[in-house]
């Protein structure tokens, strides 16, 4: 349900927008057959302008449904979610419930973070809680409640800091809640009442098992048949499923093209409010605005663990795109021509573009952990690494097998062997290096396997870390190493390697750092983040 970047060229795609008519529907459903190519599952597109909408389909339900995908197939949408929570936001400071400078009340603690800075990813909360329990990486929000959620906020509440634009699905979870109590209703009931029926939006739904049965598209993820999410407490980031028919109806809303009572809203989430990390983009209240000499685009798009979606729109040519599949195979670059009117097929950053020789060697499947593994793919020049349910980032060379991510502070370097051959990939962020070695074509990464310490070793990790508000404390007992964090039980953890634990009841590892031989500080790995605390004297 991240963010992910775009991987086309956006200027070229939108200076041959200029002045374009609209495309048929046989052009549309063409380029959706060609990016489908031999997936499983579909995709649904719906393209929007003054004279109406166009909808196109490709593909099946999947491969035991031989069901057409219509305007009416529901998909799970991810991140666009986002832009709902945005309208309510929006909805509620025309209603005097709340301003955007405020700080977020009831039910979280008391903080200076405000919804502004929620609603533009500039609170400086972490993408997800550091506590997150995750005992199903298939389903990985399945453990959360609202409870947990508001005590996650409150550990971070008082240290936390304003930053530049840092995508967080924490931040706007707390931000959809934050809302609804405003009015002292549930997020979900709340966003029926003051949105959904508003615009009149009959397939867009809270959770897929809201959805109707027989119009879900069921999820693909790589391996094939994927799984649906529950998003429980961060339903605010990401629950929604919707369909091509209620989402353009949601695009002609927002491009004023249908009358709404929310067009007061809807246009206050569409003005541009912070930076948005590039020169050409800023961030409102949730959109993504990008500002391009051919005009302002405006878009989000949404990933769960077996779709895919993007929703696009040019304020100035009041036109508008939806894209929506069930493949775990993102839509940016197809919904990008879409807009653009331009056919996939005659578009040279839609076709497959080789990789240049010398980024084939490093190609491949990276595991930081069992369920979060890095993989590196490449276009043409340019490298591109991806964390499991993550976004795909841009990396650029800095140095022989040293490469920099765009618009995150992180890199990443290559380890080879005495024969010159890649063998491994480091993650530098936060601080911390992480290894990962490269996985065999079709090999599976290997669960952490236990090894014995000696007890004058395990007595070395015993003390107490601090990260921010939160504690870890690190004591031993009969039966080896235990850690327990702030308002959390202890668990054991389990030696993998000198300085390196792992636990058996969440998918988490610990990893120790030492200055002069001496143990200062640990870092917890969780859910593709990396938590520095240090050791107290």
């Amino acid at each position: 349900m991240t963010l992910a970047r775009l991987v086309i060229s956006v200027v070229a795609l939108l200076c041959a927008a200029a002045g374009q008519a609209r495309p048929p529907e046989s052009q549309i459903r063409a380029s959706l057959t060609s990016w489908l190519g031999e997936s499983p599952g579909g995709v649904a597109a719906a393209y929007i302008d003054a004279d109406g909408v166009v909808f196109a389909q490709a593909g099946r339900f999947s491969a035991a449904d031989d069901r057409s995908l219509t305007p009416d197939t529901q998909f799970e949408i991810g991140s666009v979610t986002k832009t709902f929570t945005a309208v309510l936001l929006a909805d509620a400071v025309r209603a005097s419930r709340l301003a955007l400078e405020d700080p977020v009340g009831p039910p979280f603690a008391r903080s200076g973070v405000t919804y502004l800075q929620l609603a533009t990813h500039t609170a400086g909360l972490p993408p997800l809680p550091t506590d997150l329990t995750m005992s199903d990486p298939l389903n990985p929000y399945a453990d959360s409640d609202l409870p947990a959620l508001t005590g996650s906020f409150a550990k971070v509440a008082a240290g936390v800091k304003p930053s530049a634009s840092s995508y967080s699905n924490f931040g706007f979870s707390v931000l959809g809640h934050a809302v609804a109590g405003a009015w002292d209703k549930p997020y979900g009931e709340l966003l029926t009442e003051r949105v959904l029926r508003p615009l009149q939006l009959p397939a867009t739904r809270l959770s897929w098992r809201d959805a109707d049965p027989s119009r879900l598209a069921p999820p693909h993820d790589p391996s094939g048949i994927g799984r649906n999410w529950d998003l429980n407490a961060f339903a605010p980031a990401g629950s929604l499923v919707s369909s091509t028919r209620d989402l353009a109806r949601y695009v002609q809303a927002h491009l004023g093209l249908v009358e709404s009572p929310l067009a007061g809203a809807l246009a206050d989430t569409q003005r541009a409010r912070v930076g948005g990390g590039a020169p050409t983009r800023q961030s409102g209240l949730a959109w993504v605005i990008e500002r391009r000499p051919a005009g302002t685009r405006i878009w989000h798009n949404g990933a769960t663990g077996g779709y895919r979606s993007y929703v696009g729109f040019d304020p100035d040519r009041r036109a508008g795109v939806v894209v929506l599949t069930n493949h775990a195979r993102g839509v940016e670059a197809l919904g990008e021509a879409l807009l653009a009117g331009v056919p996939l097929a005659d578009t040279p950053a839609q076709r497959p573009v080789a990789p240049d020789a010398g980024l084939v060697e490093y190609l491949g499947n990276y595991p930081l952990a069992a369920s979060f593994i890095l993989t590196v793919t490449a276009e043409g020049k340019q490298l591109y690494v991806q964390g499991t349910n993550q976004p795909r980032l841009k990396v650029d060379a800095m140095a022989t097998d040293r490469f920099k991510a765009q618009g995150v502070a992180a890199e990443v370097s290559f380890e080879r062997d005495a024969a010159g051959k890649v063998v491994a990939l480091v993650l530098h962020q936060n601080g911390a290096d992480r290894r990962a070695p490269r996985l065999a074509p079709g090999e599976k990464p290997a669960p952490p396997r236990e090894v014995a310490l000696p007890a004058e070793e395990l007595e070395a990790y015993v003390g107490r870390y601090a990260l921010g508000p939160l504690h870890f404390t690190v004591t031993r007992e009969a039966r080896g190493l235990f850690v327990q964090v702030t308002g959390q039980p202890k668990a054991q953890v389990f030696a993998s390697a000198r300085d390196e634990f792992f636990y058996k009841v969440v998918e988490a590892r610990i990893s120790f750092v030492r200055a002069e031989g001496r143990v200062v500080a640990l870092i917890l790995h969780q859910a593709g983040l990396a938590q520095r605390a240090v050791k107290e004297p």
